[in-house]
């Protein structure tokens, strides 16, 4: 079986729905994190001091990665898009590569078997 890797750059703000619609799927697992990024979306007003305020020069971002099975891509796409997105411009990205393997590492397991 082919395996799927998947990397989700979204609003911060959307890491919650995300994280709950991917606890709902049959996966084992994902790994997020906070990021900073640049990229369409506009960035919010920040403080400056002295009641001043200017552009941040980034935006706060949550990354994931998951890995599934090719016949778990769709539905894992489909609760991220869904979640993460609110179909204005600028809100992310997901990426998707095939992976030659994977290793458990404490049972040493591979492939599809490890997730």
């Amino acid at each position: 079986m082919t395996l799927k890797k998947i990397e989700a750059i979204f609003p911060k703000e959307k890491l919650d729905a995300v994280f709950n619609a991917l606890t709902q799927l049959d996966i084992s697992g994902f790994t997020y994190m906070d990021v900073k990024g640049r990229g369409a979306r506009p960035r919010e007003m920040v403080s400056s001091g002295r009641g001043g305020r200017i552009e941040a020069t980034h935006n706060q971002n949550a990354l994931i990665y998951v890995v599934v099975t090719e016949s778990q891509l769709s539905k894992v796409i489909d609760a991220i898009t869904t979640h993460a997105g609110t179909g204005a411009a600028g809100e992310g990205k997901i990426f998707i590569y095939n992976l030659d393997d994977a290793v458990d590492i404490g049972t040493k397991k591979r492939g599809d078997s490890s997730l």
